[in-house]
């Protein structure tokens, strides 16, 4: 199984165990993530704080702006937080809010979508 197929399947199982039963949970379809589990992945080494990664990829950073795109223009900063939401959640090691705030100044862009260490896009 592919990359992509192991990062939908845990996704999968991720949203699956945040809801209750029998409560109906509004989200984009998987394939408004699609870009967003194809793109924002080539940030986590960086966003985790890999001792190794002291700087964001070239490949994050132009993903990033791609985001960015897609958050203006295309599926809008809302369904791009839940995608991020449902992909961070739970996961560990977890983003470090240092790395977070440095990314869009070392890629030299403005997120034009939220990103946090705790992710909520109900707000």
């Amino acid at each position: 199984m592919g990359m992509v197929g192991i990062l939908v399947l845990a996704l999968s199982l991720v949203s699956a165990s945040h809801m209750s039963a029998g409560e109906e949970i509004m989200t984009p379809p998987f394939s408004v993530c699609d870009p967003i589990f194809e793109y924002f992945p080539n940030c986590l080494e960086f966003l985790v704080g890999d001792p190794k990664i002291s700087m964001p990829s070239a490949k994050c950073c132009e993903h990033m702006m791609l985001l960015n795109t897609l958050a203006n223009y295309g599926v809008g900063p809302k369904a791009i937080c839940w995608c991020i939401e449902i992909m961070v959640k739970g996961m560990q090691p977890p983003l470090v809010p240092s790395r977070i705030q440095d990314l869009p100044r070392m890629c030299y862009i403005t997120l034009s979508f939220p990103i946090s260490d705790s992710m909520d896009c109900s707000k």
